[in-house]
């Protein structure tokens, strides 16, 4: 469902070939600057390491200056919803939030144990995992488009313009939430 919202999604066995993934994506778009978040997945993946002959610079930090001129954000999805492509996302701080809305590409892992059926089941997980729901959460479906301007689809012109999704298998990988 995700392709069917412009989004290119991409399937992995394992962080490593995340990693290589990610170096395929980067040299494909000519990417120079990335930022990421600091969730346990990106770490995981040793970017500055991994990507190191690709060229491209990699940042996790004084993410305030540097996200409006990266050309690429990368974090992670706290879920899938299969129903809709959507990914959901919650970054209580700012500097996780920018690194999804500012740079003109988006990537984003989500492991595959993380997706669901539908939003219904989603808010339910949310509800079960967290004491509280968080202060900011997203929901990410394809690229940013707009109309508002004499009803004519743009897209990019809110957020990124291109969505780039890697899925990484992780043990009972199956979706979750038959309900």
């Amino acid at each position: 469902m995700a392709e069917a919202i412009s989004a290119r999604v991409h399937r992995v066995k394992g962080y490593t070939e995340a990693a290589g993934e990610i170096a395929k994506i980067v040299n494909e778009l000519k990417i120079i600057t990335i930022v990421t978040d600091l969730s346990p997945m990106v770490r995981e993946l040793n970017l500055a390491v991994s990507l190191d002959g690709t060229g491209a610079s990699v940042h996790a930090d004084n993410l305030r200056q540097l996200a409006a001129g990266a050309d690429m954000g990368i974090s992670s999805a706290d879920l899938a919803i299969a129903e809709t492509g959507t990914l959901g996302h919650y970054a209580d701080d700012m500097e996780g939030r920018l690194v999804s809305m500012l740079p003109p590409v988006h990537l984003v892992l989500v492991r595959t144990d993380s997706l669901v059926n539908t939003l219904r089941i989603a808010l339910e997980r949310y509800k079960d995992n967290v004491s509280s729901l968080p202060a900011y959460l997203t929901f990410i479906s394809g690229p940013s488009r707009t109309a508002d301007i004499e009803r004519v689809l743009t897209i990019g012109v809110h957020g990124p313009g291109k969505l780039e999704i890697i899925f990484i298998d992780s043990p009972g990988g199956a979706i979750r939430g038959g309900k």
